[in-house]
């Protein structure tokens, strides 16, 4: 490549805001190989990103300065919301998107975004609600867990489950059973009529939305820094861990798992790799800041994001770093569809990059 070529290619990125290169070896990794560069497909300008996106029939659905509509190809824009999406994800089920904004809660038609129903709310909402079984539950800064018809959008019940405040925790379903934390303890209930079927306290400070896979329920202390795995049938707790380096800080984050290996992201600049059986820590890597992203598994590679404004790919069996990719601020949390990673970043952009690294690919 000729010079020319070059600062042609370092202005268009310079232009673009765009800055791809190959990491050094992280600090925390021993022996970290470095084997390739994410590269950027496109970027859309979509406001201050807080959360994951939703990425269904080839369209990506993403919170920042309202509710965007994108096309998951070429990052080009389907429709907008300005006045639905606040600063939780939307969950997309069969035609609808359903989302919180600022004092109202919104299905709209998933292909142009027009009202289906909308309700009105006190309190506001910064978790994505749960969908199925004909159902739509979420939670906000109130006291109650909110259950309503996902077709007309009207009350079936809600239950008072904590004290009113600011709420990090969302509802999760799975296996027939809904799941909502506050404060490390742990509910279950019938999602079709409330009932309460367990109960289960941690020691956690904070909450944050817990993972339920395979039987099990992994929970991120929220303020503190341990990890919990609880029975998901039962709520009685199989292990309690804390990652074993001395600087680990708040674990604020929903963890992800590959096989019998959790991973869950700290406010002390790391990642952590937790065997899912005991608890163990079995690696870790370090980054330039908090990491306040969920992690993503996909193709034997974690996905995640740092406040050093990087998006993160390590290898699931050990952590050596893939790649990274730095945005102009805070990364949020990725999703991946179709070989590619789809994030939002504090910089106020939507990023859609391959998350295996193309044939010949060029860095700076």
């Amino acid at each position: 490549m000729t010079n020319r070529k070059r600062l042609r290619r370092r202005n268009w990125r310079r232009e673009q805001g765009i800055r791809l290169r190959v990491p050094r070896p992280s600090a925390g990794t021993e022996g970290s190989g470095i084997t390739g560069t994410g590269t950027v497909r496109w970027r859309v300008r979509v406001g201050r990103v807080h959360s994951a996106p939703c990425v269904a029939g080839g369209t990506v659905y993403v919170v920042g300065k309202g509710l965007w509509a994108i096309d998951a190809a070429d990052g080009s824009v389907r429709w907008t919301r300005p006045d639905a999406g606040f600063m939780s994800g939307p969950a997309v089920v069969g035609d609808t998107v359903y989302v919180a904004g600022q004092h109202r809660f919104f299905a709209l038609d998933a292909a142009d975004g027009h009202t289906r129903w909308r309700r009105r709310m006190k309190w506001w909402s910064y978790t994505p609600p749960a969908v199925g079984g004909g159902l739509v539950h979420f939670v906000n800064g109130s006291r109650y867990l909110r259950t309503l018809d996902a077709a007309t959008g009207r009350r079936r019940w809600r239950r008072k489950y904590r004290r009113a405040g600011w709420n990090d925790a969302g509802p999760v379903l799975a296996d027939g059973t809904l799941y909502t934390v506050d404060r490390g303890t742990v509910r279950a209930f019938d999602p079709a009529t409330g009932r309460l079927r367990w109960q289960q306290s941690t020691f956690a400070l904070g909450s944050a939305t817990p993972l339920v896979h395979d039987g099990s329920l992994y929970l991120a202390d929220g303020l503190g820094y341990h990890v919990f795995a609880l029975d998901a049938a039962t709520g009685e707790q199989r292990w309690q861990a804390w990652p074993d380096v001395q600087s680990v800080s708040s674990i604020a984050t929903t963890p992800a798992i590959h096989g019998n290996t959790v991973y869950v992201g700290s406010q002390d600049h790391r990642l952590y790799a937790l065997d899912a059986t005991t608890g163990k820590t079995l690696w870790h890597v370090v980054t330039g800041g908090c990491v306040d992203s969920s992690p993503a598994v996909a193709d034997e590679t974690v996905y995640f994001g740092s406040d050093d404004g990087h998006l993160w790919a390590v290898r699931a069996e050990n952590g050596r770093v893939r790649w990274k990719v730095r945005t102009g601020g805070r990364v949020e949390s990725p999703v991946v569809a179709d070989g590619v990673v789809y994030v939002g970043s504090r910089d106020g952009y939507l990023y859609a990059i391959d998350a295996v690294p193309a044939p010949g690919a060029v860095s700076s």
